[in-house]
């Protein structure tokens, strides 16, 4: 596919006329190739993120600069979206205060889901942090039929509630459980579903260009995250710790922050080529490859009973993509 090719896709994505489909627009390239993407950058970014965390000495770890970590993602995303910006791949207005204060409470979420996801990384194996993240939809599903009077199915129901009593037996079969781990992944939860909600009652209050989010949130989040990298000294720590300024630590934290990047491009070129449906469906089964990979990567110790759970939540989450197909009862 041609660059001009992904281009024209990306400014297309900012229509608001997406058609629903399952499968790639009249079968062609672009959607199969967008749908790869989608998934290695998503998949990438989860283990990219477990790999910081594993790629340091253990008498290190103590020195992790953890949220000085996020903070350089999200300034590498600003500074990448504004060379984008400037060359005309994509668009958005220029930074505007009203805005910015407008969508602060979105962003506070934002942080808080973006923290809490890295931090619960750090100490609980990566498939018990991807099904246990699923049991975000259940406060979403909620908190849709409250806030915005939707009509939620059985189906939808059933799912999330076994992707939730799943979640908590794999929990419970950890071996290696921590409860701090877990205390981060309940407040991520908690943060991604809050997010979601704010987003979708903020965009319904405020006309946004499609990578006007993406910009606001990672800039904002730089802003508000930089005072405390400074006065809490993780920076000076992390500077002064010979095990973490290695060029395999620095070049794992880049790459990292490139595909948290390019993941944007990936979703916007995803939904683009194919539909929102599409799109929602592979984010629902890329929870496979995470799982499998997690164990092989990671040497994760789980009970069989802990596997079985852990492949019930999954199914349970093709449930819940299932039944938000158009016309699925």
């Amino acid at each position: 596919m041609s660059v001009s090719s992904f281009v024209n896709l990306l400014k297309d994505s900012q229509s608001n006329e997406l058609p629903i489909t399952i499968l790639p627009k009249d079968g062609n390239i672009n959607g199969i190739l967008s749908i790869f993407m989608y998934t290695f950058c998503s998949v990438s970014m989860i283990l990219g993120n477990k790999f910081i965390s594993t790629s340091i000495p253990p008498e290190s770890k103590s020195n992790l600069p953890q949220i000085s970590i996020i903070a350089f993602q999200c300034i590498f995303a600003v500074i990448f979206s504004e060379f984008a910006r400037s060359a005309k791949i994509i668009n958005y207005s220029s930074f505007s205060y009203n805005k910015a204060k407008q969508w602060l409470p979105v962003n506070i979420m934002f942080i808080g889901m973006l923290c809490t996801g890295f931090l619960s990384l750090i100490y609980v194996n990566v498939p018990m942090v991807t099904v246990t993240k699923n049991c975000a939809n259940l406060l979403t599903v909620f908190g849709e039929a409250y806030i915005f009077k939707e009509s939620t199915t059985m189906l939808t129901i059933t799912s999330v509630i076994l992707m939730t009593i799943a979640a908590v037996a794999a929990g419970s079969n950890d071996l290696e459980f921590n409860l701090i781990g877990y205390f981060f992944l309940g407040l991520n939860c908690f943060c991604t579903s809050s997010y979601v909600l704010l987003m979708r009652h903020a965009s319904n209050k405020i006309k946004w260009e499609t990578w006007e989010k993406i910009y606001y949130n990672n800039l904002l989040s730089f802003f508000i995250l930089l005072p405390y990298c400074i006065l809490s000294g993780e920076i000076g720590r992390a500077i002064n710790d010979p095990g973490l300024m290695t060029y395999k630590f620095l070049f794992i934290n880049l790459v990292c922050a490139f595909i948290g990047f390019y993941l944007n491009f990936a979703s916007l070129w995803c939904v683009a080529a194919t539909s929102a449906t599409t799109y929602a469906i592979v984010g629902s089964l890329n929870k496979v490859p995470i799982t499998i990979l997690g164990f092989i990567f990671f040497d994760t110790k789980m009970t069989v009973e802990g596997i079985i759970f852990i492949t019930l939540a999954t199914c349970a989450g093709f449930l819940y993509a299932y039944s938000k197909l158009p016309g699925s009862k």
